[in-house]
């Protein structure tokens, strides 16, 4: 078990090339195994950092939105067009950042870029899942150009709120 003081305060870093064998071969929904056991039972903020590889068919238009299911009932709700709103798993939107000449990758530099989330307590369910969709929050993710979302590293980092 991990020694923590207060304030409880912790990271979960995913990398799409180590997600479980339960997820798809399509980078857009990785699933990732996490024992929660070990983290304190408290309300969490939670802040989305995000840092992808080369999307090299990276198109204007492009816009991935990024969904996270933690198996617990999340704070973030939609607006809908039918019943008015409901319960999402709605992370953020990831942005292009260019590092050369045609190099760009998609990134989320957390509190600067989307908004934090909110736990009222720790999962108990043993997987996380992230699927990255296009701007219609419904269609997974490819570019316009027709590749798929390239490999990434995902920080989640958890503070606790009281």
């Amino acid at each position: 078990m991990s020694i923590y003081d207060k304030p409880y305060m912790f990271n979960i870093v995913m990398n799409s090339q180590q997600a479980s064998t339960f997820s798809s071969a399509n980078t857009n929904d990785k699933t990732y195994l996490f024992n929660w056991t070990n983290i304190p039972q408290r309300r969490y903020k939670i802040t989305m950092y995000w840092a992808g590889k080369n999307n090299a068919d990276f198109v204007s238009d492009d816009s991935p939105q990024v969904f996270i299911t933690f198996g617990d009932v999340p704070c973030t709700y939609q607006a809908g067009a039918i019943d008015g709103s409901f319960v999402s798993y709605y992370a953020g939107t990831l942005r292009p950042d260019t590092h050369g000449a045609a190099q760009i990758s998609f990134v989320a530099d957390g509190m600067n870029h989307n908004s934090e989330l909110y736990l009222n307590s720790v999962p108990t369910y043993n997987q996380i899942r992230i699927q990255v969709f296009r701007s219609d929050f419904v269609t997974p993710f490819t570019t316009l150009a027709g590749s798929n979302l390239a490999d990434y590293v995902c920080v989640l980092q958890f503070k606790e709120i009281k």
